[in-house]
């Protein structure tokens, strides 16, 4: 197909049969990496297909034996970082002192005015020719419109599966309709699943429901739906068969603040993830995950995001959602006056409380839990004892009435709650697949 130039040693493909194999290139499975390929035979030269963030897509040469290493995006594009118009391709020399050794062609990949990345064709193993940048710019050209038919095939599908989660969590059409659809996306209608509702603030970006969807994914390996409420955006997560709901949900929360920090530094989001449901039970967790987020929003001070399950507020999530908030405010006064000065020592006595809670009311397990002897966890207490009257081992009202202050402190970010129990497990989360089998019914 391609014909020997005695002066260079490098052989040609005819322009007459480049449309022709582009339009193969195009219905490839790797459609991207065939017309990358194409474009490297035709040239005979190494080419790379990046996208806007500089990242691959595709990279061939003529001989594929041979690697080819090409420098940063942002060295070559050095000079041409304005958004470019259109794929008309730019001769870029070489350069002492920059990454580019040897001379290459540029050329955008541009479609109905927008910027989807860029073509490069690197002057090796043989010189540029006079036809190298006509065929850049028909490949280019035949990227772009490749480009926009898979972002139109993604939207469709992501589409279908948002429309499927909100009739998951709303309970409505008929189940063997909802399933067929489910089985014609490749979703597991039947997954035990955790609900996640995450509230938005000024300047998140437009897409944090797909980037919170991609990172739960790969953190955790699961398969993760989405959808858009009026206030908010809900994320079906699975929960795998073997492993326990809590241990789902404390893996997810950990997973989700890594993301919260991660795609908006700026701070303002908050979820609320519920426990592990079958699909029978989704709109019961989209209520916990809503009361989650209502409390959060109601006691919570300052810009930061925020994360909480439902298995950490209980119960008293109920009250603390639908309270009037002066009167918890007022509650909390009482029930823990003498102990919210925020000294080191006040801090001190709450955050054995909390542990002391989180622990079951066990002396041996919250002594382990804060490194120190049975007795000072015993010392403790009685201390609390005798600044506020309130009987901590003994009287169950006591009890509770101290459990739902502590709910509060722990929604205003008191420092005593700074090292969460999930954090002395693991700094980062594991893909719940990989656990151990513990499986509590949701």
């Amino acid at each position: 197909m391609s014909i020997p130039d005695e002066r260079t040693g490098r052989r040609h493909l005819p322009l007459s049969v480049l449309d022709e194999l582009l339009d193969d290139a195009a219905v490839a499975v790797d459609c991207l990496s065939a017309i990358v390929r194409v474009c490297a035979e035709a040239t005979g030269k190494a080419v790379t297909l990046f996208d806007r963030q500089g990242h691959v897509v595709a990279s061939s040469r003529p001989d594929a034996g041979r690697q080819t290493t090409f420098p940063p995006l942002r060295e070559i594009v050095r000079g041409h970082t304005t958004t470019p118009t259109s794929a008309d391709p730019v001769l870029l020399p070489a350069e002492l002192g920059t990454g580019l050794s040897r001379r290459k062609i540029l050329s955008a990949i541009v479609e109905r005015g927008e910027h989807l990345g860029w073509l490069v064709v690197d002057e090796q193993p043989t010189p540029f020719h006079p036809t190298d940048e006509y065929v850049t710019l028909r490949c280019a050209r035949r990227i772009g419109a490749q480009f926009l038919t898979q972002r139109r095939i993604t939207r469709v599908a992501w589409n279908a599966r948002s429309a499927l989660a909100r009739q998951l969590v709303r309970g409505s059409g008929a189940w063997a309709d909802l399933a067929a659809g489910a089985e014609y996306l490749g979703v597991n209608v039947h997954a035990h699943r955790a609900l996640v509702y995450v509230r938005e603030s000024e300047g998140t970006p437009e897409d944090l429901d797909r980037s919170l969807v991609e990172h739960t994914e790969r953190a955790l390996g699961l398969e993760v739906l989405s959808t858009r409420g009026s206030e908010g955006i809900l994320l079906l997560i699975e929960a795998p068969d073997h492993v326990a709901s809590p241990t789902v949900v404390r893996r997810i929360t950990a997973s989700l603040e890594t993301a919260a920090a991660e795609l908006n530094p700026t701070g303002g989001l908050i979820a609320g993830v519920s426990s592990v449901y079958e699909p029978e039970s989704f709109a019961r967790a989209y209520r916990e995950a809503r009361e989650v987020v209502r409390c959060i929003d109601r006691f919570t001070h300052g810009t930061g995001n925020r994360v909480l399950a439902v298995d950490d507020l209980g119960p008293a999530r109920l009250f603390l959602a639908n309270g009037e908030v002066s009167a918890i405010r007022h509650f909390i006064d009482d029930m823990l006056g003498p102990l919210l000065d925020e000294d080191a020592a006040s801090t001190e006595l709450i955050r054995t409380l909390a542990v002391w809670f989180e622990q079951n009311r066990g002396m041996r397990r919250t002594a382990t839990r804060l490194g120190v002897h049975e007795n000072t966890v015993r010392l403790r207490l009685s201390r609390v004892h005798v600044l506020t009257g309130l009987n901590v081992t003994g009287d169950a009202s006591h009890q509770l009435s101290i459990h739902t202050a502590l709910l509060v402190l722990r929604l205003r970010d008191h420092p005593a709650f700074h090292i969460e129990s999930r954090c002395a497990e693991t700094d980062e989360p594991k893909r719940i697949d990989t656990l151990p089998d513990e499986r509590r019914s949701a």
